[in-house]
């Protein structure tokens, strides 16, 4: 990894650590952005650098990404059709939001203390379902036709249609396994995704 990434991820996860040790101990009000910029040893400027909101410090998300190299993956022809694929894709850009450095202790405790500070990750999964979306627009204006769906249905709704199923299927993972989020190693999306074939094809 270049310097100058490692110098970015180190002073990401020293802000974030400092943010949610503080909630954790503190509360989410007294979690202030002055307070954690003081806690950090930076400037607030510095903090906004990195964080558009406290609450992303403290819960330790960034702004989902989709890379070329994950858009390459996707693109690819492979043996997985394109409902799998889409599930993937998703996947992979919310992970994004979720660095490596991110305390996932620590979020799970904040969440359950703290329910309002999911809204952070609802706004950034819904920029997630938008990337993939426009991924999907691109690439396939009708994605009915690579699925075989009955009727001809306009490539945004077709769209949609498969984005929605992908996130549900991504959901249901989570509720076996929470994670899968964050976990590479974990199965749950891939069982998740043939129960869902098998559901589908159940009901044709």
């Amino acid at each position: 990894m270049p310097l100058r990434e490692r110098n970015r991820l180190d002073t990401w996860a020293l802000i974030h650590d400092a943010a949610s040790l503080m909630a954790c101990e503190q509360g989410v009000a007294k979690t202030t952005v002055e307070a954690i910029a003081d806690a950090a040893g930076i400037s607030k400027r510095t903090f906004f650098n990195y964080f558009p909101t406290k609450e992303d410090a403290i819960m330790g998300l960034q702004q989902p990404t989709l890379s070329e190299e994950t858009l390459a993956a996707f693109r690819a022809e492979s043996s997985e059709d394109l409902f799998g694929r889409t599930v993937r894709l998703m996947l992979t850009v919310i992970r994004s939001m979720f660095p490596e450095e991110s305390r996932a202790d620590r979020r799970k405790i904040l969440k359950a203390k703290y329910p309002e500070l999911s809204k952070r990750i609802f706004d950034h999964l819904r920029d997630s379902e938008e990337l993939v979306e426009a991924v999907l627009l691109e690439r396939y204006p009708d994605p009915s036709a690579e699925l075989s769906l009955p009727g001809s249905l306009p490539g945004k709704d077709s769209a949609l249609a498969l984005l929605m199923m992908a996130g549900t299927v991504i959901r249901f993972a989570f509720s076996k396994d929470s994670s899968a989020a964050t976990n590479e190693q974990s199965t749950a999306i891939d069982e998740a995704i043939e129960i869902f074939r098998e559901a589908i094809k159940a009901t044709l």
